[in-house]
Protein backbone atom coordinates (compact mmCIF):
# COMPACT_ATOMS: atom_id res chain seq x y z
CA UNK A 1 0.00 0.00 0.00
CA UNK A 2 2.82 2.38 0.86
CA UNK A 3 4.45 1.77 -2.54
CA UNK A 4 1.16 2.53 -4.29
CA UNK A 5 0.80 5.73 -2.30
CA UNK A 6 4.32 6.86 -3.19
CA UNK A 7 3.73 6.03 -6.86
CA UNK A 8 0.47 7.98 -6.85
CA UNK A 9 2.10 10.98 -5.29
CA UNK A 10 4.87 10.90 -7.88
CA UNK A 11 2.35 10.62 -10.72
CA UNK A 12 0.19 13.34 -9.23
CA UNK A 13 3.10 15.75 -9.03
CA UNK A 14 3.77 15.48 -12.74
CA UNK A 15 0.16 15.01 -13.90
CA UNK A 16 -2.41 17.79 -13.83
CA UNK A 17 -5.49 17.19 -11.69
CA UNK A 18 -7.63 16.80 -14.78
CA UNK A 19 -5.66 13.94 -16.41
CA UNK A 20 -5.33 14.03 -20.22
CA UNK A 21 -8.74 15.31 -21.14
CA UNK A 22 -10.18 18.78 -20.60
CA UNK A 23 -12.61 18.82 -17.65
CA UNK A 24 -16.22 19.82 -18.16
CA UNK A 25 -16.71 23.54 -17.44
CA UNK A 26 -18.72 22.81 -14.28
CA UNK A 27 -15.85 20.76 -12.85
CA UNK A 28 -13.30 23.47 -13.59
CA UNK A 29 -15.59 26.17 -12.21
CA UNK A 30 -16.23 24.15 -9.04
CA UNK A 31 -12.50 23.55 -8.59
CA UNK A 32 -11.79 27.26 -9.01
CA UNK A 33 -14.59 28.16 -6.59
CA UNK A 34 -13.07 25.96 -3.87
CA UNK A 35 -9.64 27.51 -4.48
CA UNK A 36 -10.99 31.07 -4.36
CA UNK A 37 -13.35 30.69 -1.39
CA UNK A 38 -10.76 28.90 0.75
CA UNK A 39 -7.91 31.04 -0.62
CA UNK A 40 -5.77 27.95 -1.13
CA UNK A 41 -2.07 28.45 -1.66
CA UNK A 42 -0.36 26.82 -4.65
CA UNK A 43 1.13 24.25 -2.24
CA UNK A 44 -2.32 23.45 -0.85
CA UNK A 45 -3.73 23.10 -4.35
CA UNK A 46 -0.99 20.62 -5.30
CA UNK A 47 -1.52 18.65 -2.09
CA UNK A 48 -5.27 18.62 -2.75
CA UNK A 49 -4.65 17.26 -6.25
CA UNK A 50 -2.52 14.47 -4.78
CA UNK A 51 -5.05 13.41 -2.16
CA UNK A 52 -7.86 13.69 -4.70
CA UNK A 53 -6.04 11.30 -7.03
CA UNK A 54 -5.52 8.90 -4.12
CA UNK A 55 -9.21 9.17 -3.28
CA UNK A 56 -10.20 8.45 -6.90
CA UNK A 57 -7.84 5.46 -7.01
CA UNK A 58 -9.06 3.96 -3.73
CA UNK A 59 -12.71 4.48 -4.63
CA UNK A 60 -12.22 1.89 -7.37
CA UNK A 61 -15.00 0.45 -9.50
CA UNK A 62 -17.99 -0.63 -7.41
CA UNK A 63 -19.85 -3.85 -8.19
CA UNK A 64 -22.93 -2.92 -10.28
CA UNK A 65 -25.01 -5.64 -8.60
CA UNK A 66 -24.25 -4.21 -5.15
CA UNK A 67 -25.01 -0.68 -6.35
CA UNK A 68 -28.30 -1.87 -7.85
CA UNK A 69 -29.33 -3.63 -4.64
CA UNK A 70 -28.46 -0.54 -2.59
CA UNK A 71 -30.41 1.68 -4.98
CA UNK A 72 -33.51 -0.53 -4.62
CA UNK A 73 -33.15 -0.56 -0.82
CA UNK A 74 -32.80 3.22 -0.77
CA UNK A 75 -35.88 3.64 -2.95
CA UNK A 76 -37.92 1.35 -0.70
CA UNK A 77 -36.78 3.18 2.44
CA UNK A 78 -37.59 6.51 0.79
CA UNK A 79 -41.12 5.35 0.03
CA UNK A 80 -41.57 4.17 3.62
CA UNK A 81 -40.31 7.48 4.98
CA UNK A 82 -42.64 9.36 2.64
CA UNK A 83 -45.59 7.34 3.93
CA UNK A 84 -44.59 8.01 7.56
CA UNK A 85 -44.32 11.74 6.85
CA UNK A 86 -47.66 11.79 5.04
CA UNK A 87 -49.44 10.17 8.01
CA UNK A 88 -47.73 12.62 10.38
CA UNK A 89 -48.80 15.60 8.27
CA UNK A 90 -52.38 14.40 7.93
CA UNK A 91 -52.60 13.81 11.70
CA UNK A 92 -51.21 17.28 12.37
CA UNK A 93 -53.74 18.94 10.04
CA UNK A 94 -56.54 17.17 11.93
CA UNK A 95 -55.45 19.06 15.07
CA UNK A 96 -56.01 22.45 13.42
CA UNK A 97 -59.09 24.59 13.14
CA UNK A 98 -60.13 26.13 9.79
CA UNK A 99 -58.15 29.35 10.25
CA UNK A 100 -54.99 27.45 11.24
CA UNK A 101 -55.40 25.13 8.25
CA UNK A 102 -55.62 28.17 5.94
CA UNK A 103 -52.41 29.57 7.42
CA UNK A 104 -50.64 26.23 7.01
CA UNK A 105 -51.71 26.06 3.36
CA UNK A 106 -50.47 29.63 2.86
CA UNK A 107 -47.08 28.60 4.28
CA UNK A 108 -46.95 25.65 1.86
CA UNK A 109 -47.70 27.94 -1.11
CA UNK A 110 -45.08 30.42 0.11
CA UNK A 111 -42.55 27.60 0.27
CA UNK A 112 -43.37 26.66 -3.34
CA UNK A 113 -42.94 30.28 -4.46
CA UNK A 114 -39.67 30.83 -2.60
CA UNK A 115 -37.48 29.63 -5.48
CA UNK A 116 -38.92 32.36 -7.73
CA UNK A 117 -38.43 35.26 -5.32
CA UNK A 118 -34.83 36.07 -6.37
CA UNK A 119 -35.98 36.54 -9.98
CA UNK A 120 -38.72 38.94 -8.91
CA UNK A 121 -36.29 40.85 -6.69
CA UNK A 122 -33.75 41.06 -9.51
CA UNK A 123 -36.28 42.91 -11.68
CA UNK A 124 -37.51 44.93 -8.68
CA UNK A 125 -41.01 43.50 -8.95
CA UNK A 126 -41.26 43.05 -5.20
CA UNK A 127 -41.39 46.36 -3.28
CA UNK A 128 -38.44 47.04 -1.01
CA UNK A 129 -39.20 47.28 2.67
Amino acid sequence: MRKILIALIAVALVTPVFAQEEPPPIVEASHNAVVVVLKLTPEQIEAWHVIYQIHRFEAGEPDPAVIGALFITRRDLGEQLFDVHLVYHEDFVLLLDENQTRKLRFMARADDAQKFIPAFKLFELIPRR
